[in-house]
């Protein structure tokens, strides 16, 4: 962790901060939250969170005169963000009370500490040294209660740090887990990539499902779901560091729904056993369109293979079925030695040795349903290598006519 000092000089070297506690010095304005976390951390944030104690909406026009941006208003009164191209979001908040009370009411000690070029860090319940300590400590039982999600988050924390929760938060999480059902799917959904994004989310996903948090949020029997666990752990500490290179830099890249790649592997190995990948299978997560159709393709491709040595002759159905879900299905059975056939199978599904309108010729008839047997057929016997001319092509075709 970095010093007090070299966070005062970095917080008031950027731009974005300099101007904005210029423009506010006269109103009284902070710096709070997961912003000055990740800046004690060394870390950079594209998120910040600011406390201005009067007249929000003219001070944030008068920001976004400077800076540009998009404002969005939120129903949450006193709440204004705004959100620029490159990723940016600056949140806009008025103070619950004085400033202490705001902070008291924060979910974590770590989340719970406020700057200003006046007054330096203002750290009442010492986040800066658990944050050096790797402890995520809730400020009161009462404020997990307000907030149910926060039973999640602090695990997300938990592992974000690879550290550990406080043993009185941990109690009160035990006591409290059944209320994240309170909570929006789409929140826990958010929350829950998070956590799975993180590079030992295993650790943290045992631990909430020995606590019950986890099987609130997934209808999964409660053995697979174990079963699952170690699965994952098995791919974090196993597969996934001996990935090839194309692959390994595409693992932090987003898939959809802030999940990762990385992410979406460990939630694919999660939800193995489940019979649907519906909203309501999920119970508590709201996954898109996109994700539970990867999902699905990802499950079909590991039953397929299972625990055989699956046959060339049937790797041609196997990469048709899983299509683009088949570098994932690989990945999590092991069997990443597949990727070159992989690779040619792409290959002759583009360009094959004959194209539909030459078939098309050949047979006499018009493009349809038959058409498009044959180009399956001749391409599943061109990657068999059962042919490798188009004079072979040609035979093959009128053969199967």
């Amino acid at each position: 962790m970095i010093t007090d000092q070299q966070v005062n000089k970095k917080l008031l070297k950027d731009r974005y901060n300099s101007i904005i506690f210029k423009k506010g010095r006269a109103i009284g304005v902070y710096l709070v939250g997961g912003y000055i976390r990740d800046a004690l951390m060394g870390l950079r944030s594209s998120d910040r969170d600011y406390i201005v104690d009067r007249d929000l909406k003219t001070f944030v026009n008068e920001i976004r005169d400077i800076f540009g941006g998009t404002i969005i208003e939120f129903k949450r009164e006193g709440f204004i963000r705004l959100g620029f191209r490159e990723g940016l979001t600056f949140d806009f908040s008025e103070p619950q009370g004085s400033l202490t009370e705001d902070l008291s009411k924060r979910d974590f000690t770590i989340n719970a500490i406020a700057w200003s070029p006046e007054e330096g860090m203002i750290d009442i319940y010492n986040g800066a040294a658990d944050i050096t300590r790797k402890i995520i400590r809730c400020i009161s039982k009462d404020n997990l209660i307000a907030d149910p999600l926060r039973i999640l988050r602090a695990y997300r924390f938990a592992a974000q740090f690879n550290g550990s929760i406080d043993t009185s938060t941990h109690n009160y999480i035990k006591t409290l887990q059944n209320n994240i059902i309170k909570v929006s799917p789409e929140r826990i959904t958010l929350e829950f990539s998070h956590l799975l994004n993180s590079e030992k989310a295993s650790k943290y996903l045992k631990i909430a499902f020995h606590d019950g948090v986890l099987s609130s949020i997934l209808s999964i029997q409660s053995s697979q779901l174990e079963h699952n666990i170690r699965e994952v752990s098995k791919l974090e500490k196993g597969i996934l560091k001996v990935l090839p290179l194309k692959i390994k830099v595409i693992l932090n890249r987003i898939f959809s729904q802030n999940l990762t790649y990385k992410g979406l592997l460990c939630l694919e190995l999660l939800l193995k056993g489940n019979k649907t990948v519906s909203n309501i299978s999920i119970k508590q997560l709201r996954l898109s369109n996109i994700v539970q159709k990867r999902i699905i393709l990802a499950h079909k491709g590991i039953h397929l293979i299972g625990n055989r040595d699956i046959l060339q002759g049937e790797l041609f159905d196997l990469f048709m079925c899983c299509k683009e879900a088949i570098t994932d299905v690989l990945i999590l059975t092991d069997r990443l030695d597949l990727l070159n056939d992989y690779k040619r199978f792409k290959l002759i599904w583009r360009a094959g040795l004959m194209n539909s309108r030459e078939v098309i010729d050949i047979l006499g008839i018009e493009s349809g349903p038959e058409i498009g047997r044959m180009i399956y057929e001749l391409k599943k016997a061109q990657f068999g290598k059962r042919i490798r001319t188009k004079k072979h092509a040609i035979k093959y075709i009128n053969a199967l006519l």
